[in-house]
């Protein structure tokens, strides 16, 4: 339980740092399709560099996975506390519910930058951000809390399980 509100006291008080390190691994993850570059010491990710439609994307804490994680963090520490669930199951729900909303999140920037490059930097960024953005999010936060579900009760196995080929043998969780 220390580890964890140490993780989201850590996200909260280090937020700026976080931020600008999710810019280096959005631009990373996003130069697989357009010249992206992260501004040093700024949550920033430039798209299109060198080309005269070229922007960028300023990460802002209400769009950061430090949002999702913190609170993250907390909801496995009140899991924690009736000892009755195991700590191996809770941790590993944690970790996969926490890379689900990372992930959504890098979707989501990259979603955005397409939207402005398809539709101009107006009406691009409202459907990237607001709407179609916003439907990842949900979307992954759903998908992450029905992930750490299944961790944590145990049916992540058994659904694994039953969804093999008649006759063949899976591994338990």
């Amino acid at each position: 339980m220390a580890v964890l509100a140490g993780i989201a006291v850590f996200l909260v008080v280090f937020q700026d740092q976080f931020r600008d390190f999710e810019a280096v691994v959005a631009a990373h993850v996003c130069s697989v399709l357009t010249p992206t570059l992260a501004a040093p010491g700024a949550p920033i990710v430039w798209f299109g560099l060198g080309t005269p439609d070229g922007f960028g994307l300023e990460i802002t804490p209400d769009c950061s996975s430090a949002l999702l994680i913190a609170p993250l963090c907390v909801l496995g520490i009140g899991l924690m506390v009736p000892r009755k669930l195991s700590l191996r199951r809770v941790c590993a729900g944690l970790a996969v519910a926490a890379a689900l909303l990372v992930a959504g999140n890098m979707a989501r920037i990259g979603l955005i930058a397409e939207m402005i490059h398809l539709y101009g930097l107006g009406t691009g960024y409202q459907l990237g951000h607001l709407v179609l953005g916003s439907l990842v999010s949900i979307v992954c936060i759903a998908a992450s809390m029905v992930a750490l579900t299944l961790i944590v009760t145990g049916r992540a196995g058994r659904w694994a399980r039953r969804s093999l080929p008649h006759g063949r043998r899976g591994v338990a969780a």
